[in-house]
């Protein structure tokens, strides 16, 4: 638009719930279905028109972290009003984005469908794969009832989405976009200031170049509205890859800065899900959690004591944390 007012924000159909989370649970996408469907069709979209409880049904994409899993169950019950929730879709199979499947599946007896990629992991619990406890993290295990690829439609809120691969952050995972109304869900593949760290390159698999293609790909959508994993809703998604792109290169040109930036990533997330956290214990959860010392090893070659040491302080400078009577408390809000 030339001149004027600006343009209105973009809105989302009525038929679809967005639900904001924190940086410890992901955010929730609630698709309701007036015509029945469970989410696992493929083909042309059709419209709805009310997001009441006069839906037969509907699906939830991404469930948050275990610990938070009531809050979850309540968020969702409160955005289906009334509906039967069917099938749970994850864009990929990290903690957060997992750790409410098994709740909901035992109130609601819901399928679960997850990318292809991960099936294999999560049925056998493989650790290597999953980096769950590698991380200090938990999750209650779950089986994939259904699994969905690169170039698959799914029914969400009435709506057909088509899945795109999304590698980087984690490379079986998928973002998913809706172009009737220009949506995309974005996973953690982008938000709105940057994107998820690049967990594979710290298992010897590659990830910049593989983000960096993702962010191409992304660009070459027609796109409105951005529902990111983590985050608000957001319509100006050229700023958003333009902000990442620029991420992604300072990461890049120096990979520890990219390290550095995933120890303090670690001992946030704990300190968000246990709110506080002894100072004197910090070097030992350094030492015992695989990651963090395999990180250790590959960039930096420091004692656990240390190490632990300058994370806590960089998180304290930054305000994230403060430390009183011998605890590291977490600074904001703990969702």
């Amino acid at each position: 638009m030339q001149g004027g007012a600006p343009e209105p924000a973009a809105a989302l159909p009525p038929s679809l719930v967005f639900i904001e989370r924190d940086w410890l649970s992901s955010n929730h996408l609630v698709g309701l279905d007036p015509d029945g469907s469970d989410g696992s069709s493929n083909g042309s979209s059709s419209s709805s028109s009310s997001s009441s409880s006069q839906a037969r049904s509907a699906v939830v994409v991404d469930t948050g972290y275990g610990s938070r899993s009531d809050l979850t169950v309540a968020l969702v019950e409160h955005a289906l009003g009334g509906a039967a929730l069917t099938r749970i879709i994850n864009t990929h199979a990290h903690s957060d984005h997992v750790g409410g499947n098994a709740a909901l599946r035992a109130r609601h007896d819901c399928r679960i469908q997850v990318p292809a990629g991960t099936a294999q992991a999560l049925a056998e619990g493989d650790e290597a794969r999953l980096h769950y406890a590698s991380m200090g993290q938990v999750c209650r295990p779950f089986l994939a009832d259904d699994t969905y690829g690169h170039g698959d439609w799914l029914s969400i809120g009435g709506l057909a989405w088509q899945a795109l691969g999304s590698p980087g952050h984690d490379n079986d995972s998928l973002v998913l976009y809706q172009p009737e109304h220009r949506l995309l869900m974005s996973g953690d593949a982008l938000w709105q200031k940057g994107f998820g760290l690049l967990f594979p390159v710290f298992y010897g698999e590659p990830a910049f170049e593989e983000q960096a293609a993702t962010l191409d790909l992304i660009a070459g959508l027609d796109i409105a509205l951005v529902l990111p994993g983590h985050g608000p809703m957001f319509s100006d998604a050229a700023a958003a890859l333009a902000f990442a792109r620029d991420r992604l290169a300072y990461l890049g040109s120096r990979p520890e800065r990219h390290a550095n930036l995933a120890l303090k990533v670690a001992l946030s997330f704990l300190l968000l899900d246990r709110r506080a956290m002894p100072v004197d214990s910090l070097a030992d959860d350094f030492a015992r959690l695989e990651l963090i010392a395999r990180i250790n090893d590959q960039y930096f070659g420091q004692s656990a004591e240390t190490l632990a040491a300058s994370v806590r302080d960089a998180l304290v400078k930054a305000g994230v944390a403060r430390i009183a009577d011998g605890m590291l408390v977490h600074a904001g809000p703990t969702g």
